[in-house]
């Protein structure tokens, strides 16, 4: 909580040419679905979902293997089996943001590319 996410979410959206309502990240409506130059873009936070049947249920599945879109994940992780499902499909970037140790008001990025 805190680090990061969304503001990231919202900085790589506004470089797609994306210019967000101020609502901030999708928790309350779980997805936001935008359009760029690159195509379609969603952006969705897992943050509410309780289970895995909630993902099929909300029709998160689409965005991943039915829908040709940039999909922004937050909170993926608090579901580890479609993590690894969505992480197999091998067009992953993924970002991990955390705490500076050394200066808590600084935020460590990471990015790599995800190859299977």
């Amino acid at each position: 909580m805190g680090v990061g996410k969304t503001t990231f979410a919202r900085s790589l959206l506004l470089g797609l040419g994306i210019e967000q309502p101020p609502e901030g990240s999708p928790t309350f409506a779980i997805a936001h679905e935008y359009e760029s130059s690159q195509g379609g873009v969603v952006h969705i936070d897992f943050y509410r979902l309780k289970s895995e049947t909630e993902i099929q249920d909300a029709g998160i599945l689409s965005y991943y293997w039915e829908r040709s879109l940039i999909t922004v994940s937050e909170w993926l992780s608090a579901f580890p089996e479609f993590e690894k499902k969505v992480l197999q499909s091998g067009k992953i970037w993924r970002v991990e943001l955390s705490y500076s140790i050394e200066t808590p008001s600084l935020r460590n990025i990471r990015i790599f590319k995800i190859f299977f």
